[in-house]
């Protein structure tokens, strides 16, 4: 009793820590984004503390606890930004990039929506449809943001692109320049990722996330063509292989366990409700819809 008390008080503990640690991050951010003179040395900070506080967070081990992390409430465009920086962090270790690259990655994930600081916030936070000419001012902050950095001068050519890249999809529907997967550089193809899948999963002011499994499934189907499909496969294996021992909720509402994720077929896991083990073919597995 007194062994599961401590451990009830340490997960306690350690998720107060790490939620106090995601809204100190998004505060340093949001100073950086709207802070116009001395705008350089607010910039470095990114690279000197943020950075370090972003990869501390990317360490998480859990799926629940990600999930978590990644919901904070607060002012979505900077909880956005740290989202795709932690998954952007994940996935590149997950393709076994060298640490100078993973570094490249999480600061381009903490930037890669800077240009979001020169549009309206009125635009930005409208509940209800965009028009046409809306939509496409918005589409201007991957423009705006690559223009800022570069105009910096002390960030690389590939954070630069990851801010003008990370809306572009391999089959050239993306913008600003309907590029093809060929033009699209490798680091701008994990933010691209790590962008939609924070963004689906994330409460709008328009519209609930969706499901995390709903997510996977949709960004399965999207990497036909549209996101780099060797990187959807590792991100989505690793991601379910975080879920093993978590609990989630089948459309029928029963609640199980998830024990085992096939290789072959990474979304549709072994189940377990008591004693009893439920796989794909079984009458009474659904399609996991929650996270526990």
């Amino acid at each position: 009793m007194i062994v599961a008390s401590l451990s009830q008080s340490l997960r306690a503990y350690q998720g107060e820590k790490k939620e106090a640690l995601m809204l100190q991050t998004m505060t340093e951010l949001k100073q950086i984004f709207h802070n116009d003179q001395n705008h350089r040395s607010e910039i470095r900070r990114v690279e000197t503390y943020i950075l370090s506080l972003v990869k501390e967070m990317s360490e998480e081990k859990h799926l629940a606890g990600l999930m978590h992390d990644l919901q904070v409430k607060d002012d979505y465009t900077y909880r956005h930004n740290i989202g795709v920086s932690i998954i952007s962090s994940m996935l590149a270790k997950w393709l076994n990039l060298t640490d100078e690259e993973i570094n490249q990655v999480t600061l381009g994930g903490l930037v890669h929506d800077i240009g979001k600081a020169r549009i309206d916030k009125n635009l930005l936070t409208k509940p209800g449809a965009l028009s046409n000419e809306e939509y496409s001012a918005i589409k201007l902050h991957t423009i705006l943001g690559y223009e800022f950095l570069k105009e910096d001068g002390s960030f690389s050519k590939e954070v630069c692109l990851m801010a003008l890249e990370h809306h572009e999809r391999g089959d050239g529907t993306g913008y600003p320049h309907q590029k093809k997967a060929s033009q699209i550089s490798y680091y701008s193809k994990i933010i691209a990722i790590a962008d939609v899948f924070h963004a689906m999963t994330s409460d709008r002011v328009y519209r609930k996330g969706l499901s995390f499994y709903d997510v996977l499934r949709e960004m399965k189907n999207d990497s036909f063509g549209r996101l780099d499909p060797l990187m959807i496969q590792v991100f989505i294996r690793k991601l379910m292989n975080m879920s093993i021992g978590n609990r989630a909720e089948l459309n029928n509402g029963l609640i199980v366990e998830i024990l085992f994720i096939p290789q072959e077929d990474p979304i549709n896991p072994l189940v377990r409700s008591h004693k009893e083990f439920i796989a794909k073919k079984s009458a009474l597995y659904r399609e996991a819809y929650s996270l526990n």
